[in-house]
């Protein structure tokens, strides 16, 4: 067996190790609190030893935040690498790109997303675009205050937040290209008002 090859192999148990846990994980917040699951629930659920799961977590608390912390990084990224302004002119791209990765494994992004704890990484993910992005679009748009921008933001991450858990609930009464066409007009018909309205 060639050096790599060994190489790859740990990397690859470690990778798969991480899925089974995270997906454990998920599957038990749509089912439990996050203070009722315990580490003995998640091996169970996972099919995996104790072992397993300290070699890649502390504890539960660190689990959840690696995968809240991943969540909002992976939203972040089509996001910052569109360019901000450039979202807002035209989200299409990012949105196609976004919903076609949950998609992949939209079991796993319910069971995460709708539950009771979800609320708090929703709002870090609200929390986290106002923030981030707060600058460049009043950079984008100069005759806008900060405030301004900041309260557009929030009321567009509510609305596409509204649209997406309706659709990942299987409760959206359009397919994925409808709920993309209703979030692009809604995110355009926002901006339209956002740019017009005086200061």
């Amino acid at each position: 067996m060639a050096e790599t090859e060994k190489k790859k192999r740990p990397q690859r148990n470690a990778l798969r190790s991480q899925k089974l846990i995270k997906k454990a994980f998920a599957k038990l917040l749509h089912e439990k609190e996050l203070n009722k699951i315990t580490v003995s629930d998640i091996v169970k659920e996972a099919e995996i030893c104790r072992g397993t799961f300290y070699a890649h977590f502390i504890d539960i608390n660190d689990l959840f935040e690696q995968m809240e912390k991943e969540t909002i990084d992976y939203v972040m990224k089509f996001i910052e690498d569109m360019g901000v302004v450039n979202f807002f002119e035209n989200p299409r791209p990012v949105l196609e790109l976004l919903m076609a990765g949950i998609e992949k494994d939209k079991e796993y992004y319910k069971n995460l997303l709708l539950n009771k704890s979800a609320l708090v990484i929703s709002e870090r993910l609200i929390n986290t675009l106002r923030d981030r992005f707060v600058d460049e679009i009043t950079a984008g748009f100069p005759a806008k205050s900060k405030d301004e921008t900041r309260a557009f933001l929030i009321y567009v991450a509510n609305g596409i937040e509204g649209l997406f858990v309706r659709w990942l609930n299987d409760k959206a009464p359009l397919p994925t290209k409808g709920i993309i066409d209703m979030m692009c007009l809604m995110i355009g018909g926002c901006l339209d008002a956002f740019v017009r309205t005086e200061q």
